[in-house]
């Protein structure tokens, strides 16, 4: 009895190796590895903004009492936007011939991205002009570091949205070329995240007792 030798089909580039593994991350492992990094600091931060609060519970109240709700509302469905277009402009990418219409998404995308950062500022002028700082207090030591650091975040999303938006219209992208269409998309639903995980705890929660 003849026992076939199983034939060997060596993989020549990395790209074959990439298609060969089970599982394809949206925008390739760098970004996952970033935004897992990202998750992880801010999640220690509300960690301790959930223990800063259980120490003063009556400071920290008083605290949020003051901060703008309504903005951060408007701000959250701003946001949910801004990923919406991030995802169209994914899907408009995988037709070919429709760089226009990807990068007519993108274009909503910074926009609205642009929106939730004038809202912000306007935000930080007004409680700045009530006299509150970082040294004000724990509460806005939290409130003022993270919600900065997300808004840092939001801006680097807005720069990658109008540089997308440019290089799609210029016929960059398309179906055979989505690394960065998928990551700049998988890059603002992160962004979307962590505001869903800070509204609701600065704003809102009372606190995470």
């Amino acid at each position: 009895m003849t026992t076939l030798a199983p034939t060997e089909l060596p993989l020549n580039s990395a790209e074959d190796m990439a298609q060969s593994l089970p599982i394809k991350l949206p925008g390739g492992p760098a970004v996952w590895i970033f935004m897992t990094v990202e998750l992880v600091t801010f999640a220690m931060f509300l960690l301790g903004h959930a223990y800063g609060w259980r120490s003063d519970p009556t400071g920290y109240s008083a605290a949020q009492d003051l901060v703008h709700q309504g903005t951060g509302a408007l701000n959250t469905a701003i946001l949910l936007v801004a990923s919406w277009g991030a995802a169209r402009a994914v899907h408009a990418n995988r037709r070919q011939g429709a760089g226009a219409a990807a990068s007519r998404w993108w274009l909503l995308t910074g926009t609205t991205g642009l929106m939730f950062a004038g809202l912000k500022l306007h935000e930080y002028a007004d409680l700045f002009g009530q006299g509150l700082s970082l040294s004000t207090h724990d509460f806005w030591f939290m409130y003022f570091f993270l919600t900065f650091l997300h808004l840092l975040h939001v801006l680097g999303g807005v720069a990658f949205a109008f540089w997308a938006a440019v290089r799609a219209k210029g016929g960059a992208f398309g179906p055979s070329a989505p690394l960065a269409v998928e990551a700049g998309a998988t890059y603002w639903h992160f962004v979307d995240l962590i505001w869903l995980l800070l509204f609701p705890t600065l704003y809102l929660a009372g606190g995470v007792a």
